[in-house]
């Protein structure tokens, strides 16, 4: 009798090939998606590269850099509307999924104008810290003045990439990302090479780039949603408690997302005072830990439509069988990425640098990269589950608590160890990530099952 018990649980809730051919079909355009992020900077690197001026490569590299972390704060716009989209989609509420759209739409355009109205503002603050110099710095200024035109497109696409995501229609994610990245790189080469546009065509192509990508997304979007046949009486895009909800979202995830990137600060910071050598090594194992994320996060950002969806629909059986299947392949993932870095880590040191001193630094801390994915697979999962479950104050807490023991552990380990005693602070904040969300999920799964 146990033996038949324990095989129908494992059937019912690991051999179900329906849900798994669903995860895959759902992850696979997204990962591929994920791994066209960084072409668009290297695209613009890689032609400014060849055209023989240090201080053009220095000026795109530090306007690439700042307008990531510009934007990188803004990441609830995606990451909140997947959710509440998930949940509308699964509750087959369409009129309500046209709001959540709208509004992370007009909130996406917003705040782009005001980054565009401000950007002298933002410029000030920001360039100092970046210590630039003067050919560098102007050549930094021309390509930023150009692209953060792109800001209102670029935040506009993220609510259009959260909508896409909590629908399910990852394809289009795709589309979109192959569309940015293709036609950047056929601007790039008119504007620079044919034109001889240097840093301000870099600049050109991609601002027209982003805000083509953008608009085609708004028009599939909309293509998809008119199927819907929306009652437009009764959607009510400007309700004040939906955009109130929308906020407190938005604003526990720019918490969480401010202590992730102020945990990265700090990482550098720390690096920095143990030497040049081992802020250099730092930085090319960095590069493993971008890529596993990439990777990595595709099944994260499936497990947030799933969960959604299930929630949406109140189905806890529905919602458990979600969880379960989605972590075997985020962690899967991680298992991939650890036996792709244990097998091959050397050479792609190798790759990113020529310099014998940096790559035996490098070496000598590889192994904690090495092990990394497996452990920030759970955190990343459980990012999933509750984004998608629309929980954000316990991502929010949970990301304070974790960047304030990391700030402790480095502060302990860093001066007896040195740069191990700082991985080892850095894979103790991943997992302190996963371990408060995982103290909390026995509270979200009963919630849901009391939903009915």
């Amino acid at each position: 009798m146990k033996e038949l018990l324990l095989t129908n649980f494992f059937k019912n809730n690991y051999v179900d090939h329906k849900i798994h051919r669903k995860i895959l079909l759902i992850a696979i355009p997204l990962i591929l998606s994920n791994l066209t992020v960084p072409l668009l900077t290297f695209v613009d690197t890689a032609m400014i590269g060849h055209l023989g001026n240090v201080a053009y490569l220095g000026g795109i590299t530090a306007g690439a850099t700042l307008f990531t972390l510009i934007y990188g704060n803004f990441i609830f716009l995606r990451m909140g509307t997947t959710g509440l989209s998930a949940q509308a989609f699964g509750a087959k509420k369409n009129n309500e999924l046209v709001n959540v759209f709208a509004r992370s739409i007009i909130l996406g355009l917003l705040i782009g104008f005001l980054i565009i109205i401000f950007r002298d503002s933002i410029f000030t603050l920001f360039l100092p810290v970046l210590s630039l110099s003067g050919e560098v710095g102007e050549s930094s200024s021309n390509y930023m003045s150009i692209r953060i035109f792109s800001a209102p497109a670029v935040l506009m696409n993220f609510g259009i990439i959260g909508c896409l995501i909590g629908i399910q229609k990852t394809k289009v994610v795709l589309a979109i990302a192959f569309l940015v990245n293709g036609l950047n790189i056929v601007l790039d080469y008119v504007f620079v090479v044919y034109w001889g546009m240097d840093v301000s065509g870099v600049a050109l192509g991609t601002l027209i780039s982003e805000w083509t990508a953008c608009i085609f997304g708004l028009v599939i979007l909309g293509m998809i949603l008119k199927r819907l046949q929306v009652n437009l009486f009764r959607v009510n895009i400007f309700s004040k408690e939906e955009f109130l909800r929308l906020f407190n979202l938005n604003i526990d995830i720019f918490i969480r997302t401010f202590c992730l990137v102020a945990t990265h600060i700090w990482f550098i910071n720390r690096s920095s005072n143990l030497g040049d050598l081992e802020l250099a090594a730092n930085g090319i194992l960095l590069n493993f830990v971008y890529i596993s994320a990439f990777f990595v996060d595709g099944f994260a950002f499936t497990t947030e439509s799933l969960v959604g969806q299930a929630k949406g629909r109140k189905d806890a059986i529905l919602f458990k069988q979600y969880v379960i299947n989605s972590t075997i392949w985020c962690v899967i993932s991680g298992i991939v990425c650890v036996m792709f870095f244990g097998f091959l880590g050397e050479k792609l040191i190798q790759l990113l640098t020529d310099m014998l001193t940096v790559r035996e630094m490098s070496s000598k801390f590889l192994i904690w990269v090495v092990l990394l994915p497996v452990i920030s697979s759970f955190s990343y999962q459980l990012d999933g589950i509750f984004t998608g479950a629309t929980k954000t104050r316990d991502m929010r807490n949970g990301a304070i608590i974790s960047l304030f023991i990391f700030i402790i552990a480095t502060i302990v380990l860093v001066p007896v160890s040195g740069n191990h005693g700082l991985w080892v602070s850095y894979i103790l904040f991943i997992l302190l990530r996963a371990i408060t969300l995982s103290l909390k999920f026995s509270g979200l799964q009963r919630e849901i099952t009391l939903l009915k």
